[in-house]
């Protein structure tokens, strides 16, 4: 009777668990370590639901504890919330720009504005401990997210997560061991970004809402480290005209210039035939607008300054001799490889910065 009571218990302990049985010795019988979270604190949440899908460049968690290699722990802390938020579906495209280094809100709401993206997400880690397979994993994160049209912040979250490493229990017949993770930060923060979820999906539309133009946005949102380009006049037009605080905003165009080229490929004539069309409008008519001409970082300085003076001056050409555009409204400008939108480290990144950018003048 005593062993059929054992069975059934052993039975019912492995069924969420892992049993390693023997017959000369004890059965060992594995639990896999729990995350245990801490309450979720909001202390900013947005304030009213939002219908419009947005975009949102994440930059890597802010390792604020002293190590050696806390720039490459936040790059793959920062992997893991975007792995986990992609899944969740929370927003239409949302870049890691795994390269990027925090350097105060401001540095990145400016940069995530220039890219494109409706929001800035800053992630902070102030306490970790990594116990790996041996000891005790804990982990304190807190997110931060910026509006950059104002550089708001519209919602802080934090919340800790820890995987215990317990001592051996032994029942004479068997023995339980607590089995860690080998990848602990992984589950602990993956569990942390997915609370974190439920907070923006109570704000944020659901992706069934996102329709098809924000489904297929990838011209009009950052998306694998690119910038933003409105796609149509309509789109050019509300990022261009001021908003009831004076403030106005640009538009990155999405001209692939080759490399030492300031030839406006064929594929980019639809796109500028939409900026014709804003600039002619009843809302821009009257408005000067200033072009800038920006490179990658091969060749020399005084080369890609005079290779982005010619970029924006061609994009003036075209507007100019296909639309009804004074020229004197058109100023261009130059910055060589001064202002790269991303590193120069491969041929996708460089193709990012040949650019030009669209803005109001003053």
């Amino acid at each position: 009777m005593k062993k059929i009571a054992l069975a059934l218990a052993l039975l019912a302990i492995s069924a969420c668990n892992y049993v390693d049985p023997s017959l000369t010795k004890q059965t060992t019988i594995y639990k896999d370590a729990p995350v245990r979270l801490s309450e979720l604190a909001v202390p900013v949440s947005p304030k009213s639901r939002q219908y419009r899908p947005l975009s949102a460049l994440l930059y890597p968690p802010w390792v604020q504890q002293q190590t050696t290699d806390h720039l490459l722990l936040g790059r793959e802390l920062g992997r893991i919330v975007h792995q986990a938020w992609t899944g969740e579906r929370l927003f239409p495209t949302l870049a890691y720009g795994e390269d990027l280094i925090y350097n105060g809100p401001d540095s990145a709401v400016a940069r995530a504005r220039a890219m494109g993206a409706d929001l800035v997400i800053l992630g902070f880690v102030p306490y970790f401990f990594a116990g790996h397979t041996l000891d005790d994993t804990a982990i304190t994160l807190k997110i931060d997210i910026y509006e950059t049209k104002t550089g708001q912040l519209i919602c802080s979250m934090l919340q800790s997560a820890r995987m215990e490493k317990k001592m051996p229990k032994d029942w004479i017949y068997f023995r339980q061991e607590t089995r860690m993770s080998d990848a602990p930060f992984y589950v602990a923060v993956s569990a942390i970004a997915k609370d974190m979820a439920v907070v923006l999906k109570s704000w944020l539309p659901p992706a069934s809402t996102w329709g098809e133009r924000s489904g297929a946005a990838a011209e009009g949102h950052v998306q694998a480290g690119r910038p933003l380009e409105a796609t149509t006049a309509q789109d050019m037009e509300r990022d261009l005209v001021p908003d009831q605080e004076g403030k106005s905003g640009g538009v990155i165009l999405k001209v692939n210039f080759a490399v030492d080229s300031y030839e406006i490929p064929e594929a980019s004539y639809p796109l500028l035939d939409e900026l014709g069309k804003a600039l002619s409008g009843e809302a821009l008519k009257t408005r000067r607008v200033v072009l800038s001409g920006h490179t990658d970082s091969d060749a020399s300085k005084a080369y890609n300054q005079t290779l982005s003076e010619n970029r924006a001056r061609a994009v003036k050409i075209y507007l100019t001799t296909r639309f009804p555009v004074d020229p004197d409204r058109i100023m261009t400008r130059g910055y060589g490889k001064t202002r790269p939108l991303a590193p120069n480290t491969t041929p996708a990144n460089k193709l990012l910065n040949r650019r030009v950018e669209v803005g109001l003048a003053g």
